[in-house]
């Protein structure tokens, strides 16, 4: 996948899965009300924009870390493979904590919680996550992203 490539479709999971996840979040802790929808809103670009960056300047960081690592001393075809594998899990585990964190941090909600809840809230956050990112966001987005920016090999 060429820079731009990587790029593009990076920008599109920020957006839809910052998108998704804010709603789903502030649905969960407020309901379906008008407060939500309005808080949804406030807080919906600053997210995908703090998604975006913590991305491009952390996640990516930390996976290609763990892919260089990981991926030494094997061939071509089993480095493409394991790299793949890496950043999809690193990726997600990595971006669902943080943007978890984020939320609950925005909101306000640290001070109140237990060390349960926090752990209960990541772990539904990863859950639903992982089924948004393969059932809706990655699915269109890789779709997307080859009509936009074309292989140019």
């Amino acid at each position: 996948m060429s820079t731009k490539q990587r790029l593009f479709l990076t920008a599109e999971m920020c957006l839809g899965m910052g998108s998704i996840m804010s709603l789903i979040g502030k649905l969960f802790s407020m309901g379906l009300t008008q407060t939500a929808l309005k808080a949804f809103l406030v807080w919906w670009v600053p997210t995908v924009i703090f998604a975006f960056g913590y991305n491009l300047l952390v996640a990516t960081n930390v996976t290609n870390f763990l892919i260089r690592r990981y991926t030494r001393d094997l061939t071509a075809d089993e480095q493409q493979k394991r790299g793949q594998k890496i950043r999809s899990w690193t990726m997600i585990v990595v971006m669902c904590f943080s943007m978890c964190t984020w939320g609950l941090a925005t909101a306000g909600a640290f001070p109140g919680m237990s060390i349960t809840a926090v752990l209960i809230v990541w772990a539904r956050s990863f859950v639903l996550a992982y089924i948004v990112r393969g059932l809706f966001v990655k699915p269109v987005a890789m779709r997307v992203m080859l009509r936009v920016v074309p292989n140019e090999s």
